[in-house]
């Protein structure tokens, strides 16, 4: 799950952004200063929402101390001034993208979105668990070799947890990542594709591993 820092000293906008985030399906990390959000900055950062008009050290000079660091992560400012001049700064200190506030949902979305895909780093399309192979580029699911058909969520079920194998994720993480535009899915609805996973893997259904109170898993076995 991609994070998401969020340097914003008005309480009320950084309340907003990080729900609207993380309904969206980021996890969210909030910082008042750009003084904070350099301590919060780690290498789990995907990206920073930055205002420009902060207390203390502003976010043109948070975003030029992380370019002279040598992060690359990217930086997308937030702020009411927009003219020329400051979105010309906001590029010159390192910014990869400038939304005049006030802006939209949708408009946010679309531009964190935008630069995620422009700036991380091709994603592999094969992936393995033991003698399970997921192919997402092609959709594909073996098992030895052999093929096996999953229904598409079935897929996408396993295509999450062979992407972040080891880590567990309980039945509202998978329908919060994979049914984003059905929030009212009921814990049931995963059960029974667990269910129908575990049948298909046959001898090799203890790859998926449920933990109790901690959810579920792919491990090599």
């Amino acid at each position: 799950m991609e994070e998401i820092l969020i340097v914003e000293d008005e309480r009320d906008i950084r309340e907003i952004l990080s729900f609207n985030l993380e309904r969206a399906g980021y996890r969210t990390v909030e910082a008042s200063t750009a003084e904070e959000g350099l301590e919060k900055l780690t290498q789990s950062t995907s990206l920073i929402l930055l205002d420009v008009m902060l207390p203390g050290m502003s976010g043109f000079e948070m975003a030029s101390t992380i370019r002279e660091a040598d992060s690359h992560v990217p930086i997308i400012f937030l702020t009411a001034r927009s003219s020329e001049e400051d979105v010309l700064n906001g590029f010159k200190s390192g910014g990869d993208d400038y939304i005049a506030k006030p802006f939209s949902r949708a408009e946010l979305l679309a531009r964190v979105k935008a630069v995620l895909k422009r700036t991380s780093p091709p994603m592999p399309t094969k992936y393995e668990c033991g003698p399970l192979v997921i192919d997402i580029e092609s959709s594909t699911a073996t098992l030895d070799g052999k093929v096996i058909l999953f229904s598409r969520k079935e897929f996408d079920i396993l295509a999450f947890l062979i992407r972040n194998q080891g880590s567990y994720f309980s039945r509202s993480d998978l329908i919060r990542e994979l049914w984003v535009d059905a929030p009212y899915v009921i814990d049931r609805t995963i059960d029974v594709h667990i269910a129908h996973i575990r049948t298909k893997l046959g001898p090799y259904k203890d790859l998926l591993v449920s933990r109790n109170g901690f959810g579920y898993t792919l491990i090599p076995g």
